[in-house]
């Protein structure tokens, strides 16, 4: 039976207790990774479900130390500005390597003031932008089309574009050098953590 404080539950319709988000969240750290414990705390905290408070409220009641190294974790990297789960997982592994935290979802404007584009995660310092790239933006032509010209036109307004697939976050390694390189050649002097120091991060916690 499930260790179930009477605030944390609510009932169905059929009068069948079960948890409450906040407290589901929690129960998901001994399963994923940080990156993807992430992942679904920002997409609670986009719907309105929940709230950072009851998320930490939760934490904090939480009897089960199972997964509390992955709850800390998590906390101070939820945004609700993110708009999937793999931008998500892209900026909770870039904050986790000690690279400087991105903007979310950033509107870039021109000179002139018109809109030229809305970024996944921003380097604002250093003109450095990350964007990730699910299979549907090379499977729709019109879709690869629409982000070559947006990529040119961010380029042309001195910004650089790193494209991110699912592929790099499954080898971090090479992906965390690639960015430490882009940052650096933009005037970045920070030195990002060795890949061993955040490991216990992407793996399964309760493994």
């Amino acid at each position: 039976m499930l260790d179930v404080t009477p605030a944390e539950v609510v009932t169905s319709r059929d009068s069948v207790r079960v948890t409450s988000p906040a407290r589901t969240w929690c129960d998901l750290a001994v399963q994923l990774t940080v990156p993807e414990l992430v992942a679904a705390g920002d997409r609670l905290l986009r719907s309105g479900r929940v709230s950072l408070g009851e998320l930490r409220s939760a934490a904090d009641a939480r009897r089960d130390r199972r997964g509390m190294v992955a709850i800390r974790s998590a906390l101070p990297l939820l945004d609700p500005r993110s708009l999937s789960p793999k931008e998500s997982e892209l900026r909770a592994l870039v904050v986790l390597a000690g690279f400087p935290v991105p903007g979310v979802n950033v509107d870039i404007h021109a000179p002139t003031g018109e809109f030229v584009a809305m970024v996944d995660l921003f380097f604002e310092a250093f003109g450095e932008i990350l964007e990730y790239q699910g299979d549907h933006h090379r499977t729709d032509r019109r879709a690869w089309r629409r982000d070559r010209t947006r990529e040119a036109e961010l380029e042309a307004l001195g910004y650089h574009v790193m494209e991110v697939t699912d592929d790099d976050l499954v080898n971090p390694e090479a992906l965390l050098r690639r960015i430490a390189r882009n940052l650096t050649r933009r005037g970045w002097r920070g030195e990002p953590r060795p890949l061993d120091e955040i490991r216990r991060h992407l793996r399964i916690p309760g493994a």
